[in-house]
């Protein structure tokens, strides 16, 4: 076991694979306390007002985990879409820790009569 609070996320990036234009996708991650002290999460950041997080615990004790919730709404033009979360902690080897959400936007099948 690492000394001092070490901070694991877990998937590190996920993609959502196609998906349809302005559309609320959501991940949970696994956020675990991997090292020998209180891992304490300061702050969360995100690329763009896109992307939402919650659901998480701030301090983690010595092999406790969380779940962080992840939501993402898709743009409403075609095309790939990366977006970032950044998870700032008390972890002195890697104080900073992202994942990234990904999907493809596809137009909406027409309808047929």
């Amino acid at each position: 076991m690492a000394t001092g609070p070490r901070l694991s996320a877990a998937p590190a990036s996920f993609d959502f694979g196609n998906v349809l234009p302005e559309k609320t996708l959501q991940r949970d991650i696994a956020v675990r306390n991997v090292g020998d002290a209180e891992l304490v999460i300061k702050d969360v950041f995100t690329t763009c007002d896109c992307t939402v997080v919650g659901g998480y615990t701030r301090k983690l004790a010595p092999g406790a985990g969380t779940s962080m919730r992840i939501q993402l709404t898709t743009p409403a033009k075609e095309g790939r879409t990366e977006q970032r979360v950044a998870i700032e902690s008390n972890d002195p080897e890697r104080p900073q820790v992202e994942v990234t959400l990904a999907a493809t936007v596809v137009a909406a099948p027409k309808a047929t009569r």
